[in-house]
């Protein structure tokens, strides 16, 4: 379903005004909002994502609860649901987490599982409906703490709505609720984080319009029961805080109690339009184009912005902090997102990006672990690799905290890093190499010297499992790795691939070896430690196979033979992006945008070279143009000049006006604003971009 109408970001006290405006500008303007599909990776184990209604980065996430239910807490084939939950973490691993304050309406008995019309089933950004097989239609919509609810009910003497306080994908731990009124409930729930590793609380107020008996309570589950009329609609609001209930209470006044249903569901339909609009891609292909809009939505959900309207917030470490004026993010995922999504937010949304790494370095100041605490605010699951992640950052000129402040945290920190299997060695020296970056920025060489040293200490324990490549290679979980075979996690030393090539012999031997990986299907998009690999063959001075292998991997079929956790006995052969709700490759959760990071940077042509170095590398864009808006003042443009659909290599490259022989982009170069030319050709110019002696200039800035 791709609807029609437009709604810009507005101020909520003009809304008429603006909504009219906005209504005479999609006469004439096609809209992001329209090819975002919610329900792409939402069936089985293809994605783990879910249709809930959300706004960008928003805290409050209601959406169905199906029998039997994904990750997300949604499977697209099931067809009877048990409610609709408020709080959700996209695409993560184990069972998922959120599933919070279960909302079931209900006619007749409250006991009896809801069958689903499917062909009424309606997501999109910022909105869910489904009408019931007892006529009952219920629709969703939501601002960033606060969502609506509307049930539409049939006439009868026997309606009603049902609170689960316990229900919870990972381990419920405790809950507490208060009866305010006939009329409406606050109180607080405990959960078990992702893998039932750490514990978050969070607290709510619920009011509904309907006037109705006492409430029954009954242990933790709370019903309200009523008549209705045909066609009576009833409204159900819920506010979220870290902080309280009270401040939960004032969330939603802010939010959602001025405004109408369809009001709010506009405003939220607008804030997803503002954010998408910052990158406009053009093609002919619909089908890509919904691919793309709703990879950029999936990759925007996380994290969630959890202050309240007042200022305040709860941090990881169990305490209140009030008074800051920013936005406060939570809700971490950086072992997955590191790798590609917050190198895409850096250049999609650039001040919500600043502001996600000034709340994640706020982190050390509360003792972060590399998991979850016992005390956090919301949902959340992992935490290593900040220190790449803010380093970054910090070489994009978008950390502006105390460096000098923030260090000595780290170094804590990087002590604790395991070192305990193959894997871990490798990302332990990746974040070493981070920690010296860091130290030379500061002026500490003494620090910077003795890190880069140890970003090294992987190179004895590569040298015996990576080196040579045996028959015990290909096993997933072989010597003990945690996601992976020796094959795909060889090549993960970003920050120190010359060594690799220097230790294999020659970059003929390792464009031998890479080539060996491809093209006898080793390589594993559906989980994160090679999906840098593809674009390794820029090191090698082949930048042609990138290019080809990866417009591959995103538009055609391939042979796939990895799951998360083993190797398939039949390989998969087909595509591993598609626009149906098997939307990824099966077991490929999307990891909180991870993947969808991925197909958006890949698809546009710019990948980052290694996150801690501020560089992408210029691919060949799947789009006939890319238009990059970062902020309202500048504007990078992607043209592809593409005489037929079998030219995918690149032939020359203008950057500005002039002739650019190299094969990557700088951060500052992207964001400054300009034009970038793609002369593309049927056949690979073997000149363009395989100079790579720059490479090694880049990582002694």
């Amino acid at each position: 379903m791709k609807p029609s109408f437009i709604y810009k970001t507005f101020n909520m006290r003009h809304f008429s005004v603006i909504l009219v405006l906005c209504l005479s500008l999609s006469m004439v303007q096609a809209q992001q909002t329209s090819f975002v599909n919610p329900f792409i990776g939402t069936s089985d184990d293809h994605g783990q994502t879910d249709p809930s209604a959300t706004i960008p980065f928003g805290m409050i996430k209601p959406g169905p609860e199906t029998m039997p239910r994904g990750n997300g807490g949604y499977d697209y084939q099931a067809q009877q649901l048990k409610g609709f939950s408020q709080t959700r973490m996209s695409g993560v691993g184990c069972i998922g987490v959120g599933g919070n304050l279960l909302i079931t309406p209900f006619v007749g008995t409250s006991c009896k599982p809801l069958k689903m019309d499917k062909a009424s089933e309606v997501a999109v950004p910022g909105y869910y409906s489904i009408t019931l097989d007892n006529q009952l239609k219920v629709e969703i919509t939501t601002g960033r703490t606060a969502a609506i609810y509307r049930f539409t009910y049939p006439s009868t003497e026997a309606a009603g709505i049902k609170i689960d306080f316990k229900h919870s994908y990972g381990k419920h731990i405790a809950e507490e609720h208060n009866i305010v009124g006939n009329n409406a409930v606050r109180g607080f729930v405990r959960s078990a984080c992702t893998c039932d590793l750490g514990s978050y609380k969070f607290y709510y107020y619920i009011e509904k319009d309907k006037s109705a008996c006492k409430p029954e309570d009954n242990d933790s589950e709370l019903l309200w029961k009523f008549q209705t009329e045909p066609n009576e609609q009833i409204i159900l609001k819920i506010g979220l805080s870290s902080v309280s209930a009270e401040e939960a209470e004032a969330n939603l006044k802010q939010e959602c109690s001025d405004l109408s249903f369809e009001q709010v569901r506009a405003k939220a339909r607008a804030n997803w339009e503002n954010l998408l609009g910052h990158i406009q891609v053009e093609t002919s292909d619909e089908d890509l184009k919904t691919s793309f809009y709703t990879r950029l939505y999936h990759a925007c959900q996380t994290p969630f912005t959890i202050n309240d309207y007042s200022g305040s917030y709860r941090g990881s470490d169990g305490k209140v902090y009030k008074g800051q004026q920013l936005p406060y993010y939570h809700g971490w995922s950086i072992w997955d997102t590191y790798r590609t999504k917050y190198p895409l937010l850096s250049i999609v949304c650039p001040t919500e990006y600043k502001q996600m790494i000034s709340s994640l370095a706020g982190l050390y100041k509360q003792g972060k672990p590399r998991s979850a605490t016992k005390t956090e605010p919301f949902l959340t699951t992992r935490t290593e690799h900040s220190i790449i992640t803010i380093l970054d950052a910090l070489q994009k000129g978008m950390f502006d905290g105390s460096l000098d402040e923030l260090l000595p945290l780290m170094l804590k920190e990087a002590e604790d890093i395991s070192n305990d299997s193959p894997d871990k060695a490798l990302e332990r020296g990746y974040d070493f190499w981070g920690v010296s970056e860091l130290a030379g920025k500061i002026g500490n060489k003494e620090l910077k010297k003795e890190f880069s040293l140890r970003s090294k200490d992987y190179r004895p324990i590569w040298l015996q499992k990576f080196k040579n490549i045996g028959p015990t290679s290909d096993i997933m979980h072989g010597d003990g790795l945690y996601e992976g075979t020796i094959w795909q996690y060889r090549w993960f030393v970003p920050h120190d691939f010359d060594w690799v090539i220097s230790t294999l012999g020659s970059k003929k031997k390792v464009l031998n070896e890479l080539d060996y990986f491809f093209e006898n299907n080793l390589f594993n998009m559906g989980n994160q430690p090679d999906i840098h690999v593809p674009f390794l063959y820029y090191y090698l001075e082949e930048p042609w196979k990138t290019q080809k292998l990866v417009r591959q991997i995103l538009l055609e079929p391939t042979t796939n033979y990895y799951g998360t956790h083993e190797k398939w006995e039949k390989p998969y052969i087909g595509k591993i992006f598609t626009t149906t709700p098997r939307g990824y490759l099966k077991e490929m959760d999307d990891d909180a945008g991870t993947m969808s990071s991925w197909f958006v940077l890949s698809s546009i042509g710019l990948f980052p070279v290694c996150p801690g170095v501020p560089y992408y590398w210029i691919s060949a864009p799947v789009f006939d143009a890319v238009t990059l808006h970062p902020t309202s003042q500048q504007e990078f443009k992607i043209h592809v000049n593409r005489p037929d659909a079998e030219c995918i290599y690149i032939q020359k490259a203008v950057l500005n006006g002039k002739t650019l022989n190299r094969s990557w982009l700088s951060y500052e170069e992207i964001m400054q604003g300009g034009d970038l030319t793609l002369e593309l050709g049927k056949s690979p110019n073997k000149r363009w971009g395989n100079n790579t002696d720059f490479v090694k200039s880049l990582f002694k800035k």
